[in-house]
This record gives C-alpha cells, structure tokens and sequence, in this order.
C-alpha cells in the first residue's frame, strides 16, 4: 500500500474586500500556490483560507499555542486595507513573533500584492508596517495582473512554492540540528514559571495605561474634525441663506480641508497606534483568563477577585462596542462627503481610515465575552 502523504497547514491571510475587487483572484492564488507546493513535495495542505468560518479562528489559534509544529507556511497578502483589519494585524503579529521565538520565521512571508507607500518609510509610525519590512517579501504588484493561464503567473507561483519548500527545510534541519535542552524545574505555581505567560501578563500591565492615553487622544482629535466640520457646515448654511454663490462655498471647503488635514493625519496615525497597543492588551487578557481558568476550585478570596476580573472585562468590552459601534455612523457620513470637493477627498480618506481601525476593533473587545463564559469558574 501507497504511504499516506503527511498533512501540514497552510493558512491565507488577508481582505476578503480586496478578494472581492480582484474578482476571487486573491483565493484562486492560494489554491494555485497550495497545488504548486504539493507538487514539489509530495505533501498535503490543510489550506485554510476562509476567514468567515469559525474553523479559521479556532485553528490559527490553536496553531499558535500549540507552537506551529504542524503548519508549512502563513501568507499575508499585503494591501493597504490590510493593515486595517483588526483580525489580519492580530493573525500577523501573533504568527510572526511565534515564528521568530522558534526560529522559524521564514514560514511567515508577506506577499506585496498593492503599493502600500508606507513601506517606503525609513520610520513608518505604524509598527505593523515596521514589521512586514523586516521581512524579504514577495513582490505581486505587477505579476497579479497577469493572467492565471500565462507564462509569468505560472513561473511566479512555481517561484513562491519553492521558497515555501525551502524554507520549511531550513526550519526542519534548525529543529534537527538544535541541542537538546531538558526544561527547567518549575518553581512554585505552573503558571508563574512559565515564561510565556509572564511576558505577555507584564506587557499588558506596561500596554494598559498607554492604551488608555491613546484612547483619550483619538477622543480629542475626533472631537476636534467634528468642530471644524460642524463650523463649516454652520458657515456654509449661513451663506447659502444670505444668497452667496458656490464659489463662496468652495472657499469654505478648501479652509477646512486644510484644517483638518493635521487632526486627520494624527488620527490615523493613533489608529494604527491603537490597533497595535490592541493587540498586546489582548494577548495579556486572554493570559489572564487562561491563568484564572487553570484552578476552578480556588478559594474564595482568589474568586472574587476572578469575578472582579471578568466584570470590569464585560464591561470594557460592552463600552467599546457602544463606543466604538457609533464610529460607523460617522465612516458613513464621511463616505459622501469624499465626492463633494477634491480638496477634502486627502484628509477625509485618512480619517475614514483611522475609523475603520477603530472599529475593527470591536470584534476583539467582542471575544473576551466568549473568553470569559468558556472559562471553567462561575462567578
């Protein structure tokens, strides 16, 4: 009988929006580089490339705790509108720095598939950005416009797979050649010896109060574009009542575009800010949580300040989604907006960005509920 060919996953991160401008182009890549790399090496891949499903959470997850061991590669499909997506941010940081605490990080390869102007910074403000330009990307700019069926398309995706194959045999021969070190006796209480835990817990105790001043500067800086706007819409309704032409209007328009270009700029600056500082913040929850979980039979007193935990927990994220729910409202204003004058369009598209950030993540701040009602203690 034939041997059967070793599983391995494979995980395809990015926009299901852009999947959707491409016309399923984004998705069909996978599928093409996924048989490409099963040819090469005899080998099977669980791809999991579809965000919507439940599965796709559980597993990258799950891949993550567990320490990769099984997983052959993690593609970032790089877009400007990646680095909006609160889930494509997290999935990125966590799989990067697992893979470079394994010494594995050539598993993880960005695929520069839209110019995104700001990996040409020497110092991009936003850290996510910082990252993928440590890594040697894949270039798709050009290549994604050719057809699946032409010479080009099929030598870069031969291309990719290869250095997929290749970096899974560098990462095989480290693991092969490392010493063997036996673990450390734990001292005291599992949890505490654990190194793991501990960083993400002290990380998320040096993230909160930054967070929390991010916070308050997004709020100053939303209330700052929503006075301009308002005083221009005041001034451009008194001069419309008092029989002034458009080109009064226009004027109008170009001072507050140049007003808000600095609050919009900082805004979305802060946005990519906080998406980061979100990301820590969560993984210090979610390691409080687990550690809260590991003895459900603990005494009173370490149970009531479990249930404190979980209440301020419910509540943070019942603020944030009331909070951060009414942004919408706004992206939706701003949308219409764009189209009214040119001068608008920079400033209003950097705010409309910033929001999207914002908001995007409610659907973090939404998990730590699941967390909590998972968890083994009943408060």
């Amino acid at each position: 009988m034939t041997e059967p060919l070793t599983t391995w996953d494979g995980f395809w991160s990015y926009v299901h929006a852009d999947d959707r401008a491409e016309n399923g182009k984004i998705t069909s890549l996978a599928e093409d580089v996924t048989s490409q790399y099963e040819l090469l090496t005899g080998e099977r891949i669980n791809l999991f490339l579809d965000k919507n499903s439940l599965e796709w959470g559980e597993q990258w997850k799950k891949k993550v705790d567990e320490g990769l061991g099984s997983v052959a590669f993690f593609i970032a499909v790089i877009t400007p509108r990646y680095f909006m997506s609160a889930e494509c941010r997290r999935e990125l940081q966590a799989f990067a720095q697992k893979s470079s605490q394994l010494g594995i990080r050539e598993l993880v390869l960005p695929l520069l598939y839209v110019d995104v102007s700001a990996l040409r910074d020497d110092s991009p403000d936003d850290a996510l950005v910082g990252l993928v330009k440590q890594y040697q990307w894949e270039d798709w700019r050009e290549l994604r416009f050719e057809e699946p069926e032409s010479k080009a398309y099929r030598k870069a995706v031969s291309r990719l797979a290869e250095r997929l194959q290749e970096a899974n045999r560098k990462s095989e021969s480290m693991i092969i050649n490392a010493p063997i070190e036996l673990p450390a006796e734990p001292d005291g209480d599992d949890w505490e010896s654990d190194p793991g835990t501990l960083d993400r817990l002290a990380e998320w105790e040096d993230i909160a109060p930054d967070m929390q001043i991010t916070l308050e500067d997004i709020t100053a800086h939303i209330q700052e574009v929503g006075e301009i706007m308002n005083a221009a819409n005041q001034e451009i309704s008194q001069r419309s009542n008092q029989g002034q032409t458009f080109a009064h209007r226009y004027i109008i328009t170009r001072q507050a575009a140049a007003r808000l270009q600095r609050p919009a700029d900082e805004l979305l600056a802060l946005g990519n800010k906080f998406a980061t500082q979100l990301y820590v913040y969560d993984n210090g929850i979610r390691a409080l949580v687990e550690v809260a979980g590991s003895d459900p039979d603990c005494n009173t007193d370490a149970k009531t300040e479990i249930c404190r935990l979980f209440e301020t927990l419910l509540t943070l994220s019942s603020s944030a989604k009331e909070g951060l729910g009414s942004l919408q409202s706004m992206i939706d204003q701003i949308t219409p907006l764009e189209k009214i004058s040119r001068d608008l369009r920079p400033p209003l598209r950097g705010l409309r960005k910033a929001l999207t950030l914002l908001l995007e993540g409610r659907e973090i701040t939404d998990s730590w509920v699941s967390l909590i009602e998972q968890c083994p203690i009943q408060c």
